[in-house]
């Protein structure tokens, strides 16, 4: 029991660490408290500098810029503690400055958050097409420095509609009619819109929850010399490197940042790298 609690408590400290000042601390250690269920979501929340459940802390990987938080949502705190805790997106890692960074399954758009804390000098575009998704979005987007665009659709191989279904992070197009639980969403031609936009320098943000399995080949041709992609396949390792073949012998250098095992596959996250300095 003891050896527990010092577990929970050792895992409270990760979060007021985020903070970028002590205020935000106080608000991340009752989010930890909850987290940990060592709180109650109502306690926690009074426990806050707002008293209220959203919180919006300004994190030091962000540099500075807040995010859009809230107490008792835990599909928000798994996106939330896989890129604040775990960091799988290392956006240190990119040798250059973009001029483009585009999310793509924006979720909550916290990937956005930590790009323009990294590269304010970038122009910044998120994908969502889960319209339940869209007024936390929205909110957490307003709380940035720089102006983002966002864009309430899937990305795909084509203009088009597609079915979607699913909640939280793990929505995602379907092949089947929209039944129960399921809509229908715009499908933007990802490649036709980084065209008009010709970029120099990308980073991009891809987890789509499946998509990328046409999306992949039918951008490659399309990406400018110096791009950063930040990818989480689904898929066996046979289908992974069918799919990242053409990326390394398009001058891509691939590294594995993350595997989860699931049953027939995992959950792995990828960083891919390609630069040519001007």
């Amino acid at each position: 029991m003891l050896a527990r609690l010092q577990r929970k408590l050792n895992e409270v400290r990760r979060y007021p660490a985020l903070g970028a000042a002590a205020a935000d601390r106080r608000d991340l250690a009752a989010l930890a408290l909850w987290r940990t269920r060592l709180l109650g979501p109502g306690t926690a929340a009074w426990l806050a500098r707002g008293r209220n459940p959203v919180l919006t802390p300004r994190l030091r990987a962000t540099r500075g810029e807040p995010v859009r938080v809230t107490i008792g949502d835990y599909g928000e705190m798994d996106c939330f503690d896989e890129l604040f805790i775990d960091g799988i997106y290392d956006l240190a890692s990119v040798p250059f400055a973009p001029d483009l960074a585009v999310d793509c399954g924006a979720f909550r758009g916290y990937f956005t958050a930590l790009a323009v804390g990294a590269f304010p000098a970038a122009a910044f575009a998120c994908f969502e097409p889960n319209p339940a998704h869209q007024a936390s979005l929205q909110a957490q987007l307003a709380l940035l420095s720089r102006p983002v665009e966002l864009v309430p659709a899937a990305v795909g191989p084509a203009d088009g509609t597609a079915t979607f279904a699913g909640e939280g992070m793990g929505g995602a197009l379907t092949d089947g009619p929209a039944g129960a639980g399921a809509c229908v969403v715009p499908v933007v031609d990802f490649a036709r819109w980084l065209d008009a936009r010709r970029p120099q320098r990308l980073v991009w943000k891809l987890d789509v929850e499946g998509a990328e399995s046409t999306l992949l080949p039918a951008t490659l041709s399309h990406l400018p010399a110096s791009t950063a992609l930040f990818l989480e396949t689904h898929y066996d390792d046979a289908h992974c490197e069918k799919l990242l073949a053409p990326y390394r012998a398009a001058g891509f250098v691939v590294h594995e940042v993350r595997r989860r095992p699931a049953r027939g596959f995992s959950y792995v996250e990828w960083r891919l790298l390609r630069h040519s300095p001007a």
